[in-house]
């Protein structure tokens, strides 16, 4: 049966399903590739080869996409895992003040580039901000290593012409459930709760999840987490919970604007469509 990649709108067109001993991804439908189906894919594939499957993604129809997709080096993501694309090959420029590429996570610093970008391009806005969100990003990274029991990976773009900063971490580890069932969570919308609030497994206030969303949201930006069978949309002025098929472990996007909006915040809803014209650059 096909299904999204996690709960929630944010990857609805995303379709995955198993057959013959391989587990699938199709992102031919996508309108804009993101970040966050970078890093859902490359979980994917990193959980289908733990559990012995074979994978293959599926890239999106449209060339744009596709060749943002590779780019970003998602199709080495897939090859490192014996999986199999047909994303087309790309002419590698430097564009590392303006992206992260696709990347593994397994020690802490391996997140430093990402929270890197985001100190640099929050910081046009408000730099004590900025500096929340460092730390933030940065602390999600550790507790990747420290308790998903799994590889993790990151990825973000800013895009020039929409004044905003894209990043994401996912991980097929244990998820939020199991992280926190020590600490009283009783289902996936509420072990996301509990994350949301600063519970961490140890029973220390954690600070990665929640500075990180307080952050993004003061910036007038969204948050968006997804474990197990829910997820959470949080901005300013909402907290949406949702409920869709299983993500294997967690995964995390934020998105926060590089210049002072006009007014109000960051829209998840207007964010999508068109070509994929406003690659970094």
């Amino acid at each position: 049966m096909k299904r999204p990649l996690a709960a929630g709108a944010r990857l609805a067109s995303t379709n995955v399903y198993t057959r013959g001993g391989t587990r699938v991804v199709d992102l031919r439908d996508v309108a804009w590739v993101d970040p966050v189906h970078l890093v859902s894919v490359a979980a994917a594939a990193e959980a289908a080869h733990r559990e012995g499957l074979g994978f293959r993604l599926r890239g999106p129809a449209d060339p744009g996409r596709s060749r943002y997709a590779s780019r970003m080096r998602l199709g080495e993501m897939v090859a490192a895992v014996g999986g199999t694309h047909d994303l087309p090959g790309v002419t590698d420029t430097d564009r590392s003040e303006h992206l992260v590429e696709v990347g593994r996570l397994e020690t802490p610093s391996d997140v430093h580039r990402l929270a890197t970008l985001a100190y640099n391009r929050a910081a046009e806005v408000d730099a004590a901000l900025a500096h929340a969100l460092h730390q933030g990003v940065a602390e999600i990274g550790q507790n990747v290593c420290d308790h998903a029991c799994s590889v993790g990976f990151v990825a973000a773009q800013t895009i020039p012409r929409r004044g905003e900063l894209r990043f994401a971490v996912a991980d097929p580890g244990v998820g939020l459930l199991a992280t926190l069932r020590g600490q009283g969570a009783e289902s996936d919308r509420h072990a996301i709760e509990l994350a949301l609030a600063g519970v961490s497994r140890s029973g220390r206030r954690g600070t990665g999840l929640l500075q990180t969303l307080r952050a993004v949201t003061r910036l007038g930006g969204y948050f968006y987490i997804a474990s197990g069978l829910s997820a959470a949309t949080v901005t300013a002025r909402r907290h949406v919970s949702s409920r869709g098929p299983d993500f294997l472990g967690t995964l995390v996007e934020g998105r926060v604007p590089t210049r002072r909006p006009v007014r109000g915040t960051m829209d998840v809803r207007a964010s999508e469509g068109g070509g994929q014209r406003d690659e970094p650059g």
